[in-house]
């Protein structure tokens, strides 16, 4: 016999084509012999798969194919080019799964694989360029080629510069590019190795590196006290995992189940503290229970599934979408602060703190409609409630190594959310929301709420109640 127990609980604040893509012939002695069974001496590409298979850089199937004429995913497209390219991009994003994560979280905060690319579609003779040319550094813009006749695309023109693309002949003495064709991987290596050996290696080497650490949050070893149980949710933020379950050896009564999924619940609150900037998409929660019944009635082995999901009913899939636009366009605004200068790396985490919280001010603009409430609404909309804003201030913080939190709480009775910093032994809290005046004023930044300590906001003309201090632990 089994039983299932739900509780809900919902907080919303205010708050290549063969050589006719024409490749210019290789000169360069063949191989004795292919490494691959479906690629031989007669192939146009031979030499090109196989000094690539010979440097590392690809590899076949199982079987011992390469499938040559097979498309190219992003993702796949992507690690290609910066594995020829030398690019260091290992654990970049902090994560392993999907394979294709550090490449592709590299690629975008580079602003070289544009926000919202699905790495699992396949790429395009005209997006693989993009890719080369934004990875070897070319500059497309000085190009005064018009090669093409379907085309005044400046990556396609760059290349064939480069005498790396000549162009598909339509017979009657022009060339077309076909851009929007899916490439193939014997192309794609016969562009990068040519490339490899006209144009050097690009320096990606900076003196900063965006921290994502904050986000590496493993599974919980253990399913048995309260912290277990936070460290559960935090691990669900951090990862953006919907469900997961834990299963418990135990026999406990009702009584017992109840209350602990009630510390299951409450504990929550613990992770959405540390991730803010997930919580603003993911702030509906929800614990079950799955467990047998033994002969005096008690609970048996239950197993406690947790679920994560948008309480204003947006499809996980949208949700994922968005996040990954979140992620893609903060990791770019710390990178550019970076080349700007405006953020150094010998800066002290409350200078670094300031610079970003004075960005939201200038660059984000409250939502006085109340519709926009997430760190997509703040990042890419440029609007947003509270809870937006701190989502974003959060995000940006922790790529630049600021390790802020969050809060939740009332100020002047009303719902607010704002952030909070543990810092030389004493917690202070910043307000991006309120540092950005309503109407918004250009280049404006109230510095009133940076970097405060509890009692200032508690004693203030709209007095704050923080939810932690309504908190029970057990």
């Amino acid at each position: 016999m089994h039983k299932e127990k739900t509780i809900t609980r919902f907080i919303c604040l205010l708050i290549t084509f063969s050589l006719v893509f024409g490749f210019l012939p290789f000169t360069g002695a063949d191989a004795a012999k292919s490494p691959f069974s479906d690629v031989s001496e007669e192939n146009y590409f031979y030499t090109e798969v196989s000094k690539m298979h010979e440097q590392g850089v690809v590899d076949g199937y199982g079987n011992g194919t390469f499938l040559p004429q097979n498309p190219v995913k992003h993702s796949e497209a992507i690690k290609l080019v910066c594995s020829m390219a030398g690019v260091d991009y290992a654990g970049y994003s902090g994560k392993t799964d999907p394979w294709y994560s550090d490449v592709v979280t590299w690629a975008r905060d580079k602003g070289i694989m544009p926000s919202g690319t699905d790495p699992n579609s396949y790429a395009t003779r005209e997006e693989i360029c993009k890719y080369i040319t934004g990875v070897y550094k070319l500059n497309t813009g000085k190009t005064n080629t018009d090669a093409f006749s379907d085309t005044d695309s400046d990556v396609a023109n760059t290349l064939y510069d480069y005498g790396i693309i000549e162009g598909i002949p339509n017979g009657d003495g022009t060339v077309s590019f076909g851009g929007a064709q899916n490439v193939k991987r014997c192309d794609t290596c016969i562009m990068l190795y040519r490339l490899s050996e006209k144009a050097d290696k690009p320096d990606w080497t900076k003196a900063f590196a965006l921290d994502r650490s904050h986000y590496a949050a493993p599974r919980p070893s253990s399913f048995k006290s309260y912290y277990d149980y936070a460290d559960a949710w935090r691990y669900m933020l951090a990862n953006v995992i919907f469900t997961d379950s834990f299963q418990v050896n135990m026999t406990c009564t009702r009584d017992e189940l109840q209350k602990i999924m009630e510390d299951i619940q409450n504990s929550f609150y613990l992770a959405m503290f540390d991730y803010m900037e997930y919580y603003s998409f993911l702030n509906q929660w929800e614990v079950k229970a799955n467990y047998g019944i033994d002969s005096g009635g008690r609970c048996v082995n239950p197993k406690f599934t947790l679920v994560l999901s948008n309480g204003f009913g947006i499809p996980n899939s949208d949700v994922l979408r968005q996040i990954d636009q979140f992620n893609t366009v903060c990791g770019q605004i710390v990178t550019r602060l970076y080349e700007q200068g405006k953020l150094k790396t010998n800066m002290s985490v409350k200078d670094k703190a300031l610079v970003l919280y004075k960005y939201m001010a200038y660059n984000t603009k409250y939502d006085t409609n109340y519709r926009y409430y997430n760190g997509y609404d703040a990042a890419v909309r440029g609007t947003a409630v509270c809870q937006g804003y701190t989502a974003m201030y959060n995000y940006l913080c922790n790529l630049a190594g600021v390790p802020m939190r969050g809060m939740t709480g009332t100020a002047g009775g009303a719902g607010h959310a704002w952030s909070r910093i543990y810092y030389g032994g004493s917690w202070y809290n910043v307000d991006a929301t309120w540092g950005d005046p309503i109407p918004d004023r250009q280049n404006y930044c109230d510095e009133t709420w940076f970097w405060v300590t509890d009692s200032f906001l508690k004693s203030g003309s709209k007095p704050r109640t923080f939810d932690s201090d309504t908190l029970v632990y057990r």
